[in-house]
């Protein structure tokens, strides 16, 4: 007796099993499965997605990130405030945030609509960037990549401290921003880079990470430099300390500016690039 089958074209039957095997589901459960459409809450993230070479997964940026929006990858507001409707109408399979600059409740009110979220705790060390960036890296399928890249940015940074061993220690203030007046301490990853540096941080020992100080606490510590994080084109660095010439770093002419963007983001590559640029203007000439 004659199967059935054989009287169904063969191309009838080609199609009914690739059917059958879609139905199926895998043995990951999907888990394993890269997603396609992702959405980026932080510049930070956003910036680590191109690091990877995943930008083409990304649907959705916000304000401040590395890539202008356009058609492909469209704006869905600022850091600190989403627009929720606009993320959840380009359908993203993935939504990734962190708790640096994201509102919980906009988190919370992307997962109430059914959105997969992802939040990332934010960093205050090369070690935990790493850690995110690994595991981000997993996320996209680009484990290997992730490890490349911290790899290559360990050794580079290995090299220059290298270089800088057996110098000075100086005495830097880290200044974020001009009224108030706001610095690091040691528990943070911008504290991180100056000791990496072979330096001091003047106020180090502050007991909450990013204080409020003011000028005469700064002339009290007298710092042998300056360092003024600030967005391009504020001309913060004059407006502010050019007339405290008993300053040790204003009468030397040792106050630098340096980008926000450059050393504000917590990413293993921008950390490598922040630590170059500040042991480049401690040591002119070094690197």
């Amino acid at each position: 007796m004659k199967s059935a089958f054989t009287y169904w074209p063969s191309s009838f039957i080609i199609v009914l099993f690739s059917f059958l095997l879609i139905l199926i589901p895998s043995s990951s459960g999907g888990q394993d499965q890269v997603p396609l459409r992702i959405v980026s809450l932080a510049p930070n993230i956003t910036r680590e997605i191109y690091d990877l070479g995943a930008q083409g997964l990304l649907v959705g940026v916000t304000s401040y990130s590395p890539v202008k929006a356009g058609p492909s990858k469209q704006l869905v507001g600022s850091p600190v405030r989403i627009n929720v409707e606009k993320t959840y109408s380009l359908r993203p399979q993935l939504v990734l945030a962190s708790t640096d600059c994201n509102s919980k409740s906009d988190v919370e009110t992307l997962k109430k609509l059914g959105c997969k979220v992802h939040v990332f705790n934010g960093c205050e060390s090369f070690a935990c960037m790493c850690t995110a960036f690994k595991e981000l890296g997993v996320m996209l399928g680009r484990s290997q990549r992730a490890e490349d890249i911290i790899g290559e940015t360990r050794a580079q940074i290995d090299i220059i401290q290298a270089k800088i061993h057996g110098r000075k220690s100086l005495k830097v203030f880290w200044q974020l921003g001009e009224n108030p007046i706001v610095t690091a301490s040691d528990a943070t990853f911008s504290g991180e880079l100056l000791r990496r540096a072979g330096c001091v941080n003047i106020f180090g020992d502050a007991p909450i990470h990013y204080p409020r100080v003011n000028a005469e606490e700064v002339i009290k510590r007298n710092p042998d430099v300056i360092v003024v994080v600030s967005q391009m084109g504020s001309g913060s660095t004059g407006s502010v300390w050019g007339r405290f010439g008993v300053i040790s770093a204003v009468s030397k002419k040792r106050v630098y500016d340096l980008s926000a963007d450059m050393v504000c983001q917590p990413t293993p590559v921008m950390y490598l690039k922040a630590y170059k640029a500040v042991v480049a203007l401690l040591y002119p000439g070094i690197l």
